[in-house]
Order: structure tokens, then C-alpha cells, then sequence
């Protein structure tokens, strides 16, 4: 059971047509974008890189409050480019599952005005790929080792499974060389000494075998437990099945070489008076999801849940999970959700485009 925080969350709305907000969120403003569906970002100091449906946008977001468009690059169609990667030099997408699928794209983004795309790898299956050892590698989430040392011609250079897993969504580098798997049975690769040949050095799994869709180690893989949800996608209403974010003691997996799950915390259908859609189209699993920069072995969570909007959770120490605030969009649908500064959060919609809020509650 997820911890219950005694907190009164006053329903409010956010502006006309905007929204109901908790009275701890405040809704900033919305932005368009013309990248299609909006699937994820990733910042990269001032900077962030946003991928959709029919390609990526760059902003200046110096300003977070005020994001500033530098570029839009229209590539698409492409399926799902979700949770893109880049060390603000190489940009990696994905294109899984188009008529025209090209796997992997590695785009020079150094001039965020004029991208150019360097390299492919085509027939890939892998959902989405991540950089590790500062792009000089990239991680499949199913599998796939692209060597990138010429990102001109990348090249596969071998695999971190035994098979591709067909149920991967996600990999993360949590500390150089250092890669947790999304996957049903979630695996520490060691990368350090052989970036194509990684080593499994500890597993966790739930009960039910349930999908994976994400992950975050904070602190570098300093942390006590790392965060994780799983996915149920399209399924209309919320209930013990639905996908939850989860919390997992990684405290001792050196000696057990195990991932154990602490709690969980899933979304449930209300009158939309109490916060909560009565029920959902996309569903109400979460999706991309980030800690807030202080979160230590504990803090805040911000997560998107699709029609349910944006939800504040606060882990605590022990890693048990509550709500603490929300923001949920009229006619929207939120997919993916950042911490752009301390109190500022932006929430990808794939109908609205990006929502700004801020965070006025305790941080």
C-alpha cells in the first residue's frame, strides 16, 4: 500500500480552460509544438531537446517560464521517439514501428539552429535508445549495441542480452557505464570494462511479471532505492491493475545481487471534483517521470498519467510513496513531465502540447 500523506487538496481551476489544479500547482501557461505527438525531452544544461511524431524541437529554456524555440526539425513519421538522449552534441531517435522504420538516427545538434543528421542504423526493433559513456556508445532498450565512436557510421557491436528482450521500453545510464534495464526482469549491466560485452550484475522482478516501462537511479546510483513504473497501456479504468510507480531497495544488491520492491502507488477514477478523471482513453499508467534535483534517498516525484495530468508523489526515507499534488488538463492527455528548475515543471501532452506549471508547495 502506498503511504497515505494527510494532506487536503483543494480542487481548483487552474485558468479558464486550462485545467483543475491542486492549491500547490499553479498552471503558467501552455505551448503548441509542431512535432506531431509530443512523446518526451532531455535537457541539457540551458537547453532542451523535445521528440515527437514528426520529429524533435530545440529550446532555450534559460528562461523556464518563457521557453525559447531555436529549431524544429521535421523528420517524421517516426514511432515512438520517446525519451530521447543527447550530450547536447549527438541527439539519438528512434523509429521503431513506422512503414519507413529506421531504428536508429544520430543527429549532430553541436548549432541547435541547423541539425544534421549523421548517421543510421536501419531494421532495428529496439523502443528507444540511450547514450552511454557520453554518447560514445548507445544502449537499445531490447538489446542492441550501437558502437558510436564515429557517429558518421555507427555500428552494431553486440547485444546485452542473450536475446533481445521483446518487452523492453527503456534503458538509463545511472552512473557511467552503468546501465539499468527497463525490462520485465530488470538487470544492472556493468558496462565499464567492455562497453560491447556488459555484465549482469543483479536482477529485481515483481510478482506479476508486469511490464516496465522506465527508470531513475538518483544520485548518480547513490541512492538507497531507484524509481520504476510499469505500464498498462489503453486500459480506461484505474484499478489495482493499472500501472503504478514503484520504489526498489537497491541498499544491498551488491552482496544479493537482487532488486527488492518497496511500495507502489497506481492512480484510481474519481468525479473529477476530487482531482481524478471518472475515467481514462490513454489509460492512467505513468509514463516518463523525473526527481526533483534535491530528491536524496527521498523528495519529490513529478509524473505524467495521461488523462489524470501531472501528479506531485513524495517518496519518503523509508521509500514509501504519497501524492502531495496535481494538475490535471481539460481535454489533455500528459505523457511525459520534467523538472526544468527548482519549482518550475514542464508536462508534455500529446493533445495540448507542453503544459508550464509550478510547484508552489514544500519542496
Amino acid at each position: 500500500m502506498a503511504l497515505c500523506i494527510a494532506v487536503a487538496f483543494v480542487p481548483m481551476p487552474a485558468a479558464p480552460g486550462a485545467g483543475i489544479a491542486s492549491d500547490n500547482v499553479t498552471y503558467v501557461d501552455t505551448i503548441p509544438l509542431e512535432i506531431g505527438t509530443v512523446t518526451g525531452a532531455r535537457r541539457v544544461g540551458n537547453t532542451l531537446f523535445v521528440g515527437g511524431a514528426r520529429g524533435f524541437s530545440i529550446y532555450d529554456v534559460s528562461d523556464p517560464k518563457s521557453p525559447a524555440l531555436l529549431n524544429t526539425t521535421l523528420s517524421g513519421p517516426r514511432f515512438p521517439n520517446e525519451d530521447i538522449d543527447t550530450n547536447g552534441k549527438l541527439l539519438l531517435l528512434s523509429n521503431q514501428d513506422t512503414p519507413v522504420a529506421t531504428g536508429l538516427e544520430v543527429w549532430d545538434v553541436r548549432d541547435a539552429k541547423n541539425p544534421t543528421l549523421l548517421g543510421r542504423v536501419a531494421d532495428l526493433k529496439d523502443h528507444t535508445f540511450s547514450c552511454v559513456f557520453d554518447c560514445k556508445w548507445a544502449y537499445g532498450s531490447r538489446g542492441a549495441i550501437i558502437d558510436l565512436r564515429d557517429p558518421s557510421s555507427p555500428v552494431v557491436a553486440g547485444n546485452w542480452g542473450a536475446s533481445p528482450p521483446s518487452d523492453g521500453f527503456d534503458v538509463t545510464e545511472v552512473a557511467p557505464g552503468m546501465v539499468l534495464t527497463s525490462t520485465r526482469v530488470m538487470r544492472l549491466l556493468d558496462a565499464r570494462k567492455d562497453p560491447a560485452d556488459p555484465k549482469t550484475i543483479a536482477i529485481g522482478s515483481t510478482r506479476d511479471n508486469r511490464l516496465i516501462h522506465s527508470n531513475r537511479w538518483p544520485r548518480g546510483g547513490k541512492d538507497r532505492f531507484f524509481l520504476v513504473q510499469g505500464e498498462t497501456p489503453l486500459q480506461h479504468v484505474c484499478d489495482r491493475s493499472a500501472g503504478a510507480f514503484m520504489t526498489w531497495d537497491a541498499s544491498n544488491y551488491r552482496r544479493t545481487r537482487s532488486f527488492q520492491l518497496i511500495d507502489e502507488f497506481r492512480m484510481t477514477n474519481g468525479t473529477y471534483t476530487d482531482g481524478n478523471p471518472a475515467a481514462n482513453g490513454l489509460g492512467c499508467t505513468a509514463m516518463w517521470f523525473q526527481h526533483h534535483p534535491s530528491f536524496r534517498n527521498g523528495g519529490l516525484v513529478v509524473s505524467g498519467f495521461f488523462e489524470h495530468g501531472t501528479r506531485f508523489l513524495r517518496v519518503d526515507r523509508r521509500g514509501m510513496i504519497g501524492e502531495v499534488g496535481y494538475f490535471m488538463p481539460a481535454g489533455g492527455s500528459t505523457i511525459a513531465t520534467y523538472w526544468i528548475s527548482k519549482r518550475i515543471v514542464y508536462a508534455f501532452d500529446v493533445q495540448r502540447g507542453l503544459d508550464i506549471l509550478e510547484y508552489t508547495g514544500t519542496l
